[in-house]
């Protein structure tokens, strides 16, 4: 009988922000392990939250053979990758220290807003081993800041964020950052005057969610994908590279999927220069619809490997935004509720707070208005590039630039 370990760890202390002061810090220490055990092409499965003996865990997954799912797969027989990204991160009295800091700042000298939530750092971490010699390590640490804005006796719940996630953190450059941002919340100005506008986005989700579930491979093979036997066809713009993403760097998440898996090169390209070429799989797609198998296997540590998702990014394929625009402004959106792409790829949605960007300065503060595409043009005619964040939000963070059409 083949065992297998999955041990997920996670330690945080939180700094809970309420009126722009301190209110409460919180620590959590959580370990969560899950055993899978493989007897006649059968799968048993456990889990438990803390540090359970390893041996009561077999036994239960054991017992779980009698559910009878089927797992006719072979296990990884290795790698031995053992990989820390961030060995000296953040102490909780640097944590103390910046977060004081901003927040005595903010009171002094925005006092026309309220801020609240967290700012936390986080320790975490994924070990998955089996009887087979398969042994990976993912361990990484992050500084988190996310406040949300709201103006004073606005009818709002929230007016805006500030915001920051990575390894390091360099409090000037927020600074340089946040005074020009938090500055153009006074300064409302009017959008410029056309039917299309650049349009920009840092973690633009609506878009995400589609193509996560266009390029999903079972999707794809049962006839629910909007790119439904497009594979090989050139379907945007000569410029847009869409990637399965497995470099931790850049996805603070470990570079195995829950079968143990690697993605060679820690890059597999789905979209290519314009062309669908690949879909993501795990083992179970792959053999069933006879596809490439591109270690995209997501679930839960106590669960059966699925194929829910993966990491998708646009590659970075554009250096300058001002020279992208040519003398445009654009717009840079920070909240946009309510809307969505339709099955057919149309989209729309109304934008609550957005920004005048110049490419490199964020301007005044644009009234609300209405954005449309379609994804085929945002992809297409409309794709400006996809370029590394000019703003201090989080590292490796992007930026993605679509002309669209505008309605007040």
């Amino acid at each position: 009988m083949k065992k297998e370990f999955i041990k997920v760890f996670e330690k945080e202390t939180t700094i809970k922000i309420q009126s722009a002061k301190i209110d409460a810090i919180r620590t959590k220490d959580i370990v969560k392990k899950g055993v899978r055990v493989y007897k006649d092409g059968k799968i048993g499965i456990s889990g438990a939250v803390g540090e359970v003996d390893d041996e009561i865990l077999i036994e239960r997954a054991v017992e779980n053979l009698v559910t009878d799912i089927e797992y006719p797969f072979d296990l990884q027989t290795g790698p031995v990758d053992h990989r820390n990204y961030n060995k000296s991160p953040l102490t909780t009295e640097a944590l103390l220290s910046h977060t004081e800091s901003i927040l005595k700042k903010l009171r002094e000298n925005y006092s026309e807003f309220d801020f609240s939530e967290t700012v936390s750092i986080k320790q975490m971490g994924t070990h998955m081993y089996n009887s087979e010699g398969l042994d990976v390590k993912y361990e990484d640490a992050l500084f988190e800041l996310g406040l949300i804005l709201k103006e004073k006796g606005g009818p709002n719940l929230f007016d805006g964020f500030l915001v920051y996630y990575g390894r390091t953190f360099d409090e000037a450059k927020f600074w340089n950052q946040n005074v020009e941002m938090l500055n153009a919340y006074r300064n409302e100005v009017e959008l410029p005057v056309d039917e299309k506008l650049p349009v920009f986005f840092v973690g633009f989700e609506a878009l995400t969610g589609l193509l996560t579930r266009s390029l999903n491979g079972e999707l794809y093979a049962t006839g629910s994908s909007l790119f439904q036997g497009k594979l090989g066809e050139k379907l945007f713009n000569e410029k847009v590279n869409i990637y399965q993403w497995g470099n931790p760097k850049q996805k603070f998440s470990p570079f195995f999927d829950r079968e143990g898996c690697i993605l060679p090169n820690e890059k597999l390209a789905l979209v290519e220069k314009g062309k669908l070429v690949n879909v993501f799989t795990d083992k179970k797609v792959a053999k069933t619809y006879n596809l490439p198998h591109t270690s995209a296997a997501a679930g839960d540590y106590d669960g059966m490997p699925t194929l829910s998702g993966t990491e998708l990014r646009l590659d970075v394929d554009s250096q300058d935004i001002t020279q992208a625009l040519n003398g445009k402004k654009a717009i840079f959106v920070v909240i946009s509720s309510g809307g969505d792409f339709t099955p057919d790829g149309d989209f729309a949605a109304p934008v609550q707070v957005s920004f005048l960007f110049d490419g490199k300065s964020i301007l005044g503060k644009l009234p609300e208005f209405n954005i449309q595409s379609n994804l085929y043009k945002m992809l297409g005619e409309d794709y400006i590039g996809t370029f590394e964040n000019p703003l201090y939000y989080g590292e490796e963070s992007t930026m993605e630039g679509y002309y669209m059409t505008i309605s007040k």
